[in-house]
């Protein structure tokens, strides 16, 4: 009964990435690690003095992050509680180490055996430790970086290990404001598996672009994620259209479609400044989390964030569905090295 609890809970966890899901283990991995990430829809071309960006893409990482202790938490869907946690050492004026934890807790589940008969209760967590740091390429603006993590996993009384490794490329030309870059998360794999079944890891091949305008304090991101899972897109009986015959017709998904279904985009106001504003949207998670008829404007995604002193807050909020929402809270503090 315990399992088959398990089994359900984790199909339910992975509703909230929806056509990927059910395909890998470790599936927290691929939740937004940071307020920042969650309200601009998880880009991977932010760089700046913030350590919230090193999260989502190590080649971002840079030794002016360096005594910079991040802290967030999210209250997540019925009764989970999850949250991350980086610090980041300076090794020079251009590197940096960054140590990072993952968490999630599922809360607490009333145990059964085979007959229904109410056994002792049981939880489960997952937590990944993880090491980063990048190295400049050829050129100052070329960056590539890594991420080495050691996961755990634990329900009732099964255990799981693994190893994960993030490879990243950053390009910023010199006295340009545009950027590209290019993550591959998640590589790996389980070095011990429930019951001895062994799953792949959530791997995530992302490319992303973003620019400044010239006269507003405005920075645009776009990102391409799962690009390594082509395409996301399937055919909705919801779409198809009947004659009168009672003939139906299934309506076919061209490849623009198909693209923008890999999509997110993201704006950033005053992105520099003691308090900056964020709006997002996940393409994906608004097409497979809304509800037609329902207006819960899903996929969209906002946020700010605020500088005090060597204090940073952060909060975002991100639309599911009807049936709930995320909060995401966090705090930066910053110490000299």
């Amino acid at each position: 009964m315990k399992e088959v609890l398990v089994c359900c809970f984790l199909v339910l966890l992975t509703t909230s990435v929806s056509q990927i899901g059910g395909d890998a283990t470790y599936r927290f991995l691929e939740l937004s690690t940071s307020p920042r990430q969650l309200a601009l829809g998880n880009p991977v071309t932010l760089q700046d003095s913030d350590i919230s960006t090193t999260i989502a893409n190590p080649a971002t990482i840079r030794g002016e992050q360096g005594g910079q202790l991040m802290i967030n938490y999210e209250p997540y869907f019925d009764g989970i509680h999850r949250g991350t946690a980086v610090y980041a050492h300076t090794l020079n004026r251009a590197k940096a180490l960054v140590f990072d934890v993952n968490y999630i807790h599922y809360g607490t589940f009333e145990g059964a055996d085979a007959l229904g008969n109410l056994t002792s209760n049981f939880s489960g967590s997952e937590v990944a430790i993880g090491l980063a740091s990048s190295h400049y390429f050829f050129r100052p603006n070329i960056h590539v970086g890594a991420r080495v993590s050691y996961i755990l996993s634990n329900l009732d009384t099964y255990t799981s290990s693994g190893l994960s490794a993030d490879v990243g490329l950053y390009y910023n030309p010199i006295g340009k404001p545009f950027r590209v870059a290019l993550v591959y998360q998640h590589l790996g794999k389980q070095l011990s598996a429930y019951e001895d079944v062994f799953e792949p890891l959530p791997a995530n091949l992302t490319l992303g672009f973003s620019s400044a305008l010239e006269h507003l304090p405005l920075r645009w991101h776009v990102s391409l994620h799962h690009l390594n899972k082509w395409p996301l897109l399937f055919d909705n009986p919801e779409e198809a259209t009947t004659d009168l015959s009672g003939n139906s017709t299934q309506q076919k998904s061209g490849l623009v479609k198909k693209v923008l279904r890999h999509a997110t985009f993201g704006v950033e106001v005053f992105p520099e400044g003691l308090f900056s504003i964020r709006l997002g949207y996940h393409a994906q998670r608004a097409a497979e989390l809304r509800i037609l008829e329902v207006r819960n404007f899903s996929g969209l995604s906002f946020g700010v964030g605020m500088q005090l002193r060597r204090l940073r807050f952060q909060l975002s909020h991100a639309r599911y569905n009807v049936a709930g929402n995320r909060t995401f809270l966090g705090l930066t503090f910053e110490s000299k090295q």
